[in-house]
């Protein structure tokens, strides 16, 4: 599941309450290593644990987001204006660009660097969209 909203207690009255925006960031992060060396298909499962990682690309390489419609079915959770991170690495001397996936818009930059990392916002517009924005 790539977002959950996770329960916190309230401030003011003691409850717990469902998370939302400005609440924080909860994680446990888990690294997925891909070690293609061609143009790849991010899926939901690689973003999955909050890091992808890239250790065997020779050449610059085009990384195509998943789908929306494949992360909003993984991300149950969210509503019009929620977003995650990832942070995507790519370990060699060679650089991913970003292609986008039918209903993602791209925004920012469009690649992480030769060995660099990148952190990425993915955040719901519709019921059908998102905007991966490259930071």
């Amino acid at each position: 599941m790539l977002f959950k909203r996770v329960l916190h207690t309230s401030m003011n009255q003691g409850i717990p309450v469902r998370s939302g925006s400005g609440t924080g960031i909860f994680s446990n992060a888990r690294i997925s290593t891909r070690t293609e060396d061609a143009a790849y298909t991010l899926t939901v499962d690689d973003m999955a644990g909050g890091v992808v990682q890239f250790t065997s690309l020779t050449a610059g390489r085009t990384v195509t987001t998943p789908t929306a419609a494949d992360i909003l079915a993984a991300a149950t959770d969210m509503d019009v204006g929620d977003a995650f991170q990832i942070i995507v690495s790519a370990v060699a001397a060679f650089a991913i660009t970003w292609a986008a996936g039918t209903g993602v818009t791209l925004a920012g930059r469009a690649t992480t660097p030769a060995s660099s990392s990148t952190n990425i916002f993915v955040r719901k517009t519709s019921a059908t969209t998102v905007i991966w924005t490259v930071l």
